[in-house]
C-alpha cells in the first residue's frame, strides 16, 4: 500500500455554513415545481440527458416527532443543497433553515420536536455518494447551530479509507473515525454515535457506540463491557443496547445485552459468509427482537420476518410475514408514542407495505383509493394519535413526490416532487419478469419498453427493438426495483429495449439464487446474461441483429466477458469503470477492498487466486482479450478506489492491437461512479451517440 503523509492527509479549513432565516413558504415551492415543469414543456424533442441526472430538487424528507414539521433537502441548478423546514399547520412559517456556501447538506435527522442534526458533503449536483464532511446541529427556530463532528480527511478528492492520526483543535471537534449511528425516541438532545476502531495498516477492527449531546457536544458511553471486535449495534428506540454482532476474521459472534443491561450473552455464532442464522433488525419496546431469516420450520428458501422474545430461548422464532419468492428486505414502522408495531414496508416485485394494526390498514386503503397508478408509503411518527400522514409515492414512470393526507378530512394535499421536471406520461413502462434459465433456475428481470409512437396501429405487436442489456454492478446486491431508473429511462427516451437481468448471485430471491452465483463469474453468471438475450430475441421482442451490452464495476467486467463470450450474440459493449482482470482485485495497492476480504469474501464469492488460477485467468477479460472483436465505449474515474483506473487502462492496451473499434475517457476527478453533472452529460452523449451509431436505433417518438 503506498504510504500517504499525514500532511498530505489534512482536510482544508472547515468551511463556512450560515444559519438562514429565508422565507420558504409552500407556495415558493410550488412555483418552483411550477417552473420545473414549465421548462420541461418548452423543451423540444428528446428530453435532455441533465433532466434524467440532475440531482432531485427535494429529497430525504422527514417528520418532526410530534407530525408538526416537515424537514427535507431542496436544491436549485448551480446551487448547493438547503435544509428547508415546513410548518404542516402554517404553510406561510416555512422557511430555509440552513444554507450552504460551498457545500451541501447530505442528510437529516430529527432529535427531538426541537432539534435537527443533519451530515454535511460534497454532492457536487449528483446522485453519487456523498463525501462525508462531518455531523452538525440546529434548532428548529435556527438557533444554536453547532458542529459536532469534523470531516473526513481526503486524498485527491476521495476518502483515502484509511486510518490518520490527526489533530483535532478547532471547537474541540469529534474526528472523522466518528459517525452517526441513529437517533434516540426519549426527547433528549442526544444521539447514538460510534467510533470505527482501525488497526495500524488501515484494516476496521471493531466500532465502540456513544451518546452525543447535540447542544452541549458532550459525549458519553452508550454500552458497558462490550465483547471483543463488535461491528454492528442494535438499540432500542430509547438507545437501550440490545444486541451485537461481533466479526473476526471469516466468523461472527451474536450476542444479546444481559439482564439490566449487565454482561453479554452469546447467542449464536457461525461462518460469516455461510450461514443461516438470522439476522437482527429492530428491538422492540419489551424486548422483543425482529429478524431476517429462514423460517425455523423449515421448507423454504427465502427470508421471512421473525419475531423472537428472549425471555423464552427454547420457543421457536414466529413468522410474521413472509414473501412468495422473495426475501424479506425492508423497515419496520413502530409507534412513536406506544412502541407497537404497526406494519413494515418491503420489497417484492414492486415496492410495498403490509399493516398489521387495523387503522393503518384503512389509511393505506383510503390513500391507495386517491393515488391508484403510484405505490404509495405512509410516513408517520404518532401513527395511531396523529390526524396528519405524509404520503411518499412513486411508480416505475413517476419519480418521487409528497402529499399530506388529512384522517379527519378524508383528504389528500400535494406538497412537492423530487423530479417536477420529469413528465411521467412520456416516460417508459417498467415491468417484470421471470424466464428460465438454462439449468432451470429462475431468472428475475425488467423491462423498460420505449414508447410506441402515436401513429402506431392499434393492437399491432411493435417490431423487434435494438436492445440495451444493462447489467448491475455489485454483483451480489440485488439489481432490479421497480422504481423511476434515470439509466434506464434515459435509453429508453432514445428508443432502446432495456433488459436488466438479475443473475445468479443477486441478492433478494433466496439462498439457492445467491449461492448459485458463487465463483460463477464468466461462467453460469454469464451464461444468464446470454440466455435473457436468447428470450427476448425469442419473443420477438429484441432485434437480433441489435443487441448491445452495458453496466458499471461488475456490470462492466459481464460486458466485456459477453463480448468475448457470446460474440454472435452481442454486437457492442459500453464498460464505465468495469474490472478487467479479477486477480487484479486480489493485488491492487491503490484499493478499498480491505485485506479481510481478499482473504476471505472473494475467495468464496468469487474464488481463490491460487487454488482457481486457470478458471479466473479463462474468465479474466483482460488475458482474453484478444477475443474481443466488437465495438466497445470505455469509460473510467481517475480516482476510483474501488476498480483502479488500472484495470481500464491495461484492458485498453491490451485491446489495442486487435480491436480498433475502442472508444476510451477517463474523467479526473471522478471515482467508483459518476457525481458532477457535467460528467453525467458528457459520458451519457457519448452513449448515445455510441449505440446510434452501432445499433442504428429509430428516432424516438
Amino acid at each position: 500500500m503506498k504510504k500517504i503523509s499525514a500532511t498530505a492527509l489534512l482536510h482544508p479549513p472547515l468551511r463556512r455554513i450560515k444559519a438562514s432565516a429565508l422565507s420558504l413558504a409552500l407556495c415558493v415551492l410550488g412555483g418552483m415545481l411550477a417552473g420545473g415543469v414549465r421548462a420541461a414543456e418548452a423543451t423540444p424533442s428528446l428530453p435532455p440527458i441533465a433532466d434524467f441526472f440532475r440531482l432531485p430538487q427535494s429529497f430525504g424528507a422527514a417528520l418532526s416527532p410530534d407530525g408538526r414539521h416537515l424537514a427535507l433537502i431542496t436544491s436549485a441548478p448551480g446551487k448547493r443543497t438547503q435544509l428547508a423546514l415546513i410548518d404542516m399547520q402554517d404553510m406561510a412559517a416555512s422557511k430555509v433553515l440552513v444554507g450552504m456556501e460551498d457545500s451541501d447538506i447530505a442528510a437529516l435527522h430529527w432529535v427531538n420536536n426541537k432539534r435537527i442534526a443533519f451530515e454535511v458533503a460534497d454532492v457536487i449536483e449528483t446522485t453519487g455518494r456523498p463525501l462525508s464532511q462531518g455531523l452538525w446541529a440546529i434548532d428548529r427556530d435556527g438557533t444554536n447551530f453547532k458542529h459536532l463532528i469534523d470531516a473526513q480527511p481526503t486524498f485527491h478528492g476521495f476518502s483515502s479509507g484509511r486510518a490518520s492520526r490527526i489533530s483535532h483543535t478547532a471547537e474541540r471537534l469529534l474526528p472523522w473515525t466518528w459517525r452517526l449511528l441513529s437517533t434516540v425516541n426519549d426527547g433528549s438532545d442526544e444521539v447514538l454515535i460510534e467510533q470505527l476502531n482501525y488497526d495500524l495498516q488501515g484494516e476496521l477492527q471493531s466500532t465502540t457506540p456513544a451518546r452525543l449531546d447535540t447542544r452541549a457536544g458532550t459525549r458519553r458511553s452508550a454500552v458497558e463491557d462490550a465483547p471483543r471486535h463488535v461491528r454492528h449495534w442494535l438499540f432500542d428506540a430509547k438507545g437501550k443496547p440490545v444486541a451485537a454482532v461481533a466479526i473476526h476474521e471469516n466468523r461472527f459472534t451474536q450476542y444479546l445485552a444481559g439482564p439490566e443491561g449487565k454482561g453479554w450473552v452469546r447467542l449464536a455464532e457461525g461462518d460469516r459468509f455461510n450461514s443461516e442464522v438470522p439476522s437482527f433488525l429492530a428491538a422492540g419496546p419489551n424486548g422483543e427482537l425482529y429478524l431476517s431469516g429462514l423460517p425455523p420450520e423449515g421448507g423454504r428458501d427465502t427470508e421471512v420476518l421473525l419475531r423472537q422474545d428472549p425471555k423464552k430461548p427454547d420457543a421457536a422464532a414466529q413468522v410474521l410475514l413472509a414473501i412468495k419468492g422473495y426475501d424479506f428486505r425492508g423497515d419496520l414502522v413502530f409507534d412513536d408514542k406506544t412502541g407497537q408495531l404497526l406494519g413494515a414496508h418491503y420489497e417484492s416485485e414492486a415496492r410495498d407495505s403490509v399493516w398489521f394494526e387495523p387503522a393503518m390498514k384503512a389509511v393505506q386503503t383510503a390513500v391507495d383509493a386517491k393515488l391508484s397508478s403510484t405505490i404509495n408509503r405512509l410516513i408517520c411518527t404518532d401513527c395511531l394519535g396523529g390526524r396528519q400522514v405524509l404520503v411518499a409515492s412513486s411508480s416505475d414512470r413517476q419519480p418521487l413526490y409528497y402529499s399530506l393526507y388529512d384522517r379527519e378530512a378524508k383528504t389528500l394535499k400535494l406538497l412537492f416532487a423530487s423530479r417536477p421536471w420529469i413528465k411521467a406520461p412520456e416516460m417508459a413502462p417498467r415491468s417484470p419478469a421471470r424466464i428460465q434459465a438454462r439449468d432451470g433456475l429462475s431468472l428475475p428481470l425488467m423491462l423498460t419498453r420505449p414508447l410506441e409512437p402515436a401513429a402506431a396501429a392499434a393492437g399491432a405487436k411493435p417490431a423487434p427493438r435494438p436492445t440495451v442489456l444493462l447489467i448491475h454492478g455489485g454483483p451480489y446486491v440485488r439489481g432490479l426495483h421497480w422504481d423511476w431508473n434515470a439509466e434506464a429511462q434515459f435509453l429508453a427516451s432514445r428508443g432502446y429495449l432495456v433488459i436488466e437481468p438479475d443473475f445468479r448471485g443477486s441478492e433478494g430471491y433466496g439462498t439457492r439464487h445467491f449461492r448459485a452465483g458463487w465463483k460463477q463469474w464468466g461462467l453460469a453468471m454469464q451464461d444468464d446474461i446470454a440466455d435473457t438475450a436468447q428470450w427476448a430475441v425469442q419473443q420477438g421482442l429484441a432485434d437480433p441483429q441489435r443487441i448491445c451490452l452495458a453496466g458499471a464495476s461488475y456490470g462492466g467486467y459481464a460486458t466485456m466477458m459477453g463480448l468475448i463470450k457470446n460474440p454472435e450474440l452481442f454486437k457492442c459493449g459500453v464498460n464505465w469503470v468495469g474490472v478487467s482482470d479479477i486477480k487484479l482485485m486480489y493485488t491492487a495497492s491503490r484499493s478499498d477492498i480491505s485485506q479481510l476480504s481478499r482473504r476471505y469474501y472473494l475467495p468464496t464469492l468469487v474464488g481463490d487466486p491460487v487454488r482457481d488460477s486457470e478458471r479466473l485467468d479463462q474468465t479474466s477479460p483482460l488475458k482474453q482479450a484478444a477475443r474481443l472483436k466488437q465495438p466497445l465505449l470505455m469509460a473510467y474515474g481517475a480516482e476510483d478506489w474501488r476498480v483502479p483506473i488500472k484495470h481500464g487502462e491495461a484492458m485498453r492496451d491490451a485491446l489495442a492491437p486487435h480491436n480498433k473499434q475502442v472508444e476510451w475517457v477517463v474523467y479526473p476527478e471522478e471515482g467508483h461512479g459518476w457525481r458532477m453533472l457535467e460528467t453525467h452529460q458528457d459520458f451519457w452523449g457519448r452513449v448515445d451517440r455510441f449505440l446510434q451509431a452501432q445499433l442504428k436505433a429509430p428516432a424516438a417518438p
